[in-house]
């Protein structure tokens, strides 16, 4: 968690709030808290638990460019917080708990987060939290476009939507470099050291904290992004890939793929498994498979069947079809469908 790792901070030690410089808001009323709360980031709604325990609010905040670090304790002595968001609209929101477990239901997901762990929070989803009783937690709010704008430059092309995992993840790797660089930051910033919101520095400083937060937290295009980098790809690349999203449905053969880059299917292979890191059959699935994703999770209301799905997606073997799901998401389409309809 923040507060266990190396180099101890006075500001990181799980009783003082990080940013204790950069205080932007106290108070004791939870109606005022609510109001301020929801200004700072979307509408929603809090509720004290408990015969209305009393609280005292504080909320501390610092910005690099586009990106806000928040350190919030809602005070509670005893008895517990919940909040409930319907959606925050445009904006992640990055999460660790400093003292005390959060209890979170995302969607139809439901998770603890404790310290030593740290989760996403989707632009279009509605969540709920409970704190309990002393809990404090740190959150980063960074703008769905820019961390979308870092991935495409990385990928040498736009993707399809960004959707993360909701489950948290433990501060190791590049979870842990994440979260060291935002504790360095912030530390910074409180000691009034000016290096990383430098104007010339803090762009930087933040490209590097998103494409860090892109490797720590599994995502749909994570096969992608984890790979080794190798340049721009080429023209004949792109073309392919174009052709691919717009026409995934259809039926598309190896040699209609061959056709529109324009090469030969040797170097079309090459360039696929140089740039990619897989084969164009392979691209071509995964895009099918997104593609399914996204409409078994949206299409709960209007009836869909996993075979309906399946087809719609250009799958013709259902059994390979739920097997490859399988692989890539961890779960059976069934199961997929099935929670939804939970």
């Amino acid at each position: 968690m923040l507060t266990q790792m190396a180099a101890p901070s006075r500001f990181w030690n799980g009783e003082a709030l990080p940013l204790v410089q950069w205080n932007r808001f106290s108070s004791t009323d939870a109606g005022d808290v609510e109001a301020h709360m929801s200004r700072m980031f979307c509408p929603h709604r809090l509720d004290v638990q408990g015969g209305r325990p009393p609280i005292d609010f504080r909320h501390n905040q610092a910005q690099l460019k586009a990106l806000t670090f928040n350190a919030q304790d809602y005070g509670n002595p005893f008895g517990r917080i919940s909040i409930d968001v319907p959606q925050m609209g445009q904006i992640y929101l990055v999460q660790f708990s400093l003292t005390g477990t959060s209890f979170i239901t995302h969607d139809r997901d439901s998770f603890s987060l404790a310290p030593g762990e740290m989760c996403v929070l989707a632009p279009d989803s509605h969540f709920r939290q409970t704190f309990e009783a002393g809990y404090k937690h740190f959150t980063i709010k960074i703008p769905k476009a820019d961390l979308e704008q870092v991935l495409a430059s990385e990928l040498g092309f736009r993707p399809d939507d960004l959707v993360f995992s909701t489950r948290p993840v433990p501060l190791v790797g590049a979870a842990q470099a994440f979260a060291h660089l935002v504790r360095t930051i912030c530390d910074d910033i409180d000691y009034g050291l000016t290096g990383y919101t430098h104007p010339r520095a803090s762009g930087a400083v933040e490209d590097t904290l998103k494409r860090l937060l892109l490797a720590a937290v599994p995502h749909n295009h994570s096969e992608l992004f984890d790979s080794a980098p190798s340049g721009p790809a080429p023209y004949y690349v792109r073309r392919v890939e174009d052709f691919v999203r717009g026409h995934a449905c259809e039926a598309i053969s190896l040699i209609d793929m061959i056709e529109i880059s324009g090469v030969s299917a040797r170097s079309l292979h090459a360039g696929f498994r140089r740039f990619r890191g897989v084969t164009p059959m392979v691209y071509l699935k995964n895009v099918r498979l997104d593609l399914a994703r996204k409409m078994l999770l949206g299409g709960v209301e209007e009836g869909h069947s996993v075979t309906d799905v399946a087809l719609a997606c250009g799958f013709s073997h259902l059994s390979k079809f739920a097997r490859d799901y399988a692989e890539r998401f961890g779960e059976r389409p069934s199961a997929t469908l099935r929670q939804l309809k939970g």
